[in-house]
C-alpha cells in the first residue's frame, strides 16, 4: 500500500514542503531511501525500527521503499523520523489515513517512541501554512516556538504512541495556543539601565540618535570611557519587537539551533557581541548547508564589535555589503541561501594601540608610525558606512560623584519611539521604516534643505573635505535630529548637530 505523509526541509531560513512516499512491497526485507537524503536521514531506519515496536506496534517484513519528493531538495536534518514512521503505519494499516492530507509531521524519534526537540520547526511550520496545510504535529519541547505562526493548528506530542493514538480515534492530542510573548505584557529581561552611567550625556544623544534612525555609530575613547558600559545599554532603549520582527528573529535562531526550554523563541532585542578573533563563518555565516552568522544573529537587534581596531581590517571591510543590503547571500556546493541581517553596528575602539592618544591626562607612548599603523586597520569605505563617528573623554571625578538622576532608558526610549512613529508615517508606502535606510532617491524627496541649510552643507562640504557618501550619511542624521525634535524640515541647528558625528573621521 502507498502512503503520502507531508513534512519540509529547511534551506538556509527557508523551508520547503517535502511529500514522503512510503511504498510496502512483496520480496526479501529491506529499506531503501531515496530522494537527495543525507546521512542524517538515512540513519533514520534503525531508530524507527525500535520506534515502533517500542511502541507496540509491528515492524513490517516487507521490502519498503521511501521516496523524498521532490528530488532536486537535498533532504536533512533527524526531523523525517517522524513523517517516516507514520508513513511506513499507513502503508502497513495500523494507523488510519484519512485525516493526513491535511496534516504535517517533524520530529526525531528516540529508540522508545519518545519525540525529541528538533532544530528548525519554525520555517517548517511556517511552509506549511504557505502550503495551505491547516494542522501541524510537532514534539512537545518545540511547542511554544511553533505557536508563533498564526493561522495553523499545532499538536504538539511527547511520543509516537500517542499519535497513532490520536489517529486511530482513542485520545486526542489537545492543540496549543499562543505564546505569551504576544500577549502584549511583555516585560524587559535586561536589568541595565543609562542612569547607571554617569556621565557620557553627549555619548547618550548620539546613541539616541541611533537608534531612533538605525544609524550605525562608531565610539573612539581612552580605556575605561565608558564604551562598553554604553553599547551594552542599547538593548534597553529599542522598541518592543513587532509581531514579524519577533518572528523573523526566532526563525534564524531555530535554524541556528539555539533556542531551548528557557528561551523557546526571541522576543527581546538580540545582543551579539563577537570576540576580535573570530573567523570570516562564524562571523558572516558558512559550512554546509549554511548557517548564520553573528551578523545575522543580530538581526532586529545590536552588532556590538568591541575593539574594531583588533578586527581583521579584511574582516571589517567584509561588512560592507551586509549594513547596505540588511542581508547576505552565501554559495555552498550550488546551494545558495540568504540570510537576513538587519542589524545596528555598534563598534568601540580605542585612538592608538596603547589607548592613550588624544587623553587630556594620560600621554600616548605610540609612535606617528604607530597611531597610523593602527588606524589604518578601518578603512574608510568601512568609515563611510558607519554613520555616527563619536569621541569619548574620560568622566571626571565631578561627574563621577554628581547626585543629580541622570538620563535614563526609559526616558530616552520614550523619544525614539516617538520619532520612529513619525518615520513610519512619513516612509509608508516606500518599503523602509527608519532613516537609516533612505537611499540617494528618497534623500532628496525627504531630506531637502532651505536656503541657510544649503549654505551650510556646501561649506561643510568643502572645509571638511567631505564626499557624496559622507554628505549623504550627514542629511540621514539631520534628518533623525529633527524628528527627535518634533520639526518637519530640518535646520540649520540639526545640520551643525549632525556634521559634529564626523568628527573622528576628520
Amino acid at each position: 500500500m502507498l502512503s503520502k505523509i507531508i513534512s519540509a526541509s529547511v534551506q538556509g531560513v527557508e523551508a520547503e514542503p517535502v511529500i514522503v512516499e512510503t511504498d510496502l512491497l512483496r520480496g526479501l526485507p529491506a529499506f531503501h531511501l531515496v530522494g537527495q537524503a543525507d546521512s542524517s536521514v538515512k540513519e533514520a531506519r534503525e531508530r524507527i525500527r525500535s520506534a515502533l515496536v517500542n511502541s507496540g506496534m509491528d515492524y513490517p517484513h516487507s521490502r519498503i521503499t521511501v521516496n523524498m519528493s521532490p528530488a532536486y531538495i537535498r533532504k536533512k536534518g533527524s526531523h523525517f523520523d517522524l513523517p517516516i514512521a507514520m508513513g511506513i503505519l499507513v502503508s502497513s494499516g495500523q494507523v488510519f489515513d484519512d485525516k493526513m492530507d491535511d496534516c504535517g509531521f517533524f520530529g526525531e524519534l528516540s529508540l522508545d517512541g519518545s519525540l525529541n526537540k528538533t532544530d528548525g520547526i519554525l520555517p517548517m511550520v511556517l511552509a506549511m501554512r504557505k502550503a495551505g496545510v491547516r494542522n501541524v504535529i510537532v514534539p512537545k519541547a518545540n511547542r511554544e516556538e511553533a505557536s508563533l505562526v498564526h493561522g495553523i493548528r499545532i499538536y504538539p506530542a511527547e511520543n509516537l504512541e500517542e499519535i497513532i493514538e490520536n489517529f486511530n480515534l482513542q485520545v486526542r492530542i489537545h492543540e496549543i495556543s499562543d505564546p505569551e510573548c504576544l500577549s502584549g505584557n511583555r516585560k524587559r529581561g535586561n536589568a541595565m539601565d543609562f542612569a547607571d552611567v554617569k556621565g557620557q550625556e553627549t555619548a547618550k544623544r548620539a546613541i539616541t540618535v541611533a537608534v531612533a534612525g538605525g544609524h550605525g555609530i562608531l565610539m573612539t575613547g581612552s580605556p575605561s570611557s565608558g564604551k562598553t558600559m554604553l553599547s551594552e545599554r542599547i538593548p534597553t532603549i529599542m522598541p518592543d519587537m513587532t509581531y514579524d520582527e519577533i518572528v523573523e528573529t526566532t526563525v534564524i535562531y531555530s535554524v541556528a539551533g539555539l533556542l531551548d526550554e528557557n528561551e523557546p523563541y526571541i522576543c527581546e532585542r538580540p545582543f551579539r557581541r563577537p570576540h576580535h578573533k573570530i573567523t570570516p563563518a562564524a562571523l558572516l555565516g558558512g559550512g554546509y548547508p549554511p548557517r548564520p552568522g553573528e551578523i545575522s544573529l543580530a538581526d532586529k537587534g545590536v552588532l556590538f564589535l568591541d575593539e574594531l581596531g583588533e578586527f581583521d581590517r579584511n574582516l571589517i571591510d567584509a561588512l560592507r555589503l551586509p549594513l547596505e543590503k540588511k542581508s547576505i547571500t552565501l554559495n555552498r556546493r550550488g546551494l545558495c541561501c540568504v540570510f537576513p541581517a538587519d542589524f545596528l553596528l555598534v563598534a568601540a575602539t580605542n585612538p592608538c594601540k596603547c589607548g592613550y592618544y588624544g587623553d587630556p591626562d594620560r600621554t600616548c607612548r605610540c609612535s606617528a608610525a604607530d597611531i597610523a599603523r593602527y588606524r589604518s586597520r578601518l578603512s574608510g569605505p568601512i568609515l563611510d558606512r558607519i554613520d555616527l563617528q563619536i569621541r569619548l573623554t574620560p568622566v571626571n571625578y565631578q561627574e563621577l560623584t554628581d547626585s543629580r538622576p541622570a538620563l535614563s532608558s526609559a526616558e530616552m526610549r520614550k523619544s525614539i519611539e516617538s520619532a520612529r512613529a513619525i518615520q513610519r508615517k512619513r516612509y509608508h508606502g516606500y518599503g523602509i521604516t527608519l532613516n537609516g535606510q533612505l537611499d540617494d532617491h528618497l534623500c532628496e524627496i525627504f531630506c531637502g534643505l532651505g536656503k541657510e541649510e544649503e549654505k551650510l552643507a556646501e561649506e561643510a562640504y568643502r572645509r571638511l573635505e567631505l564626499n557624496p557618501r559622507t554628505l549623504l550619511k550627514v542629511k540621514k542624521i539631520a534628518r533623525t535630529l529633527a524628528d527627535l525634535a518634533g520639526s518637519e524640515k530640518i535646520q540649520v541647528n540639526h545640520l551643525a548637530e549632525a556634521l559634529q558625528y564626523r568628527e573622528v573621521r576628520r
